[in-house]
């Protein structure tokens, strides 16, 4: 991890500039498309929650990576709404689209799958000079670890089925495939699931 300074646990304040590399680094998600305020609002609450955590890598100072968690979707979704049901009406009716809304409730549907464990990876994402660098497994190590320190027995996450440095990075950290999904109709993504503790978690390079 040369030139990193550190991966240190995320903090509130954090959110914005967290908020900032999700939309560049994952431009297609439906959380990008709802613009920058609301993925801060996002992670602001994920951070505030005991549903969540986040992990951030810095270098030179600088916010280079992130990788966040979430115990149980579920819960942690009944929170977000109650504690933020303004902004998200507010955001939505903005940009209203009737794919969104479906979208929305598509990976509602997959945040509940009962075949999942509740636990997730919830995103991951570095600047363009911190890949190749080893700092994308090192987030994953630590997510999850702090998993296994909170007795989660199992964690699931969702890659592209085009997204080879993705699905490359999950299976040579462990992760196995559980199966193939349409979250979104014509978009198919793979499905993995790791089971815990992380001693069994193997040095990587990203």
């Amino acid at each position: 991890m040369s030139g990193l300074d550190r991966i240190r646990r995320a903090e509130p304040a954090d959110s914005l500039a967290i908020a900032g590399l999700h939309g560049r680094e994952i431009p297609w998600g439906l959380l990008s498309q709802l613009g920058v305020a609301f993925v801060a609002t996002f992670y602001q609450a994920l951070l505030a929650s005991p549903q969540g955590f986040a992990f951030v890598a810095e270098r030179d100072g600088r916010i280079v990576g992130f990788a966040s968690g979430v115990l149980d979707w579920r819960a942690f979704y009944r929170e977000f709404v109650r504690r933020h049901l303004t902004l998200a009406v507010r955001v939505f009716l903005a940009g209203f689209r009737r794919d969104r809304w479906r979208r929305l409730l598509e990976t509602s549907r997959y945040a509940a799958a009962g075949t999942l464990p509740p636990a997730e990876l919830v995103a991951i994402a570095l600047e363009p000079e911190a890949r190749g660098s080893g700092i994308s497994g090192e987030l994953v190590r630590h997510v999850l670890t702090e998993f296994a320190a909170r007795h989660v027995l199992a964690v699931r996450v969702t890659a592209g089925g085009e997204n080879t440095p993705a699905n490359r990075l999950y299976e040579r950290m462990g992760f196995r495939l559980h199966s193939f999904m349409e979250i979104h109709p014509g978009e198919t993504a793979a499905v993995y699931v790791i089971a815990l503790p992380p001693g069994a978690l193997r040095h990587v390079s990203s």
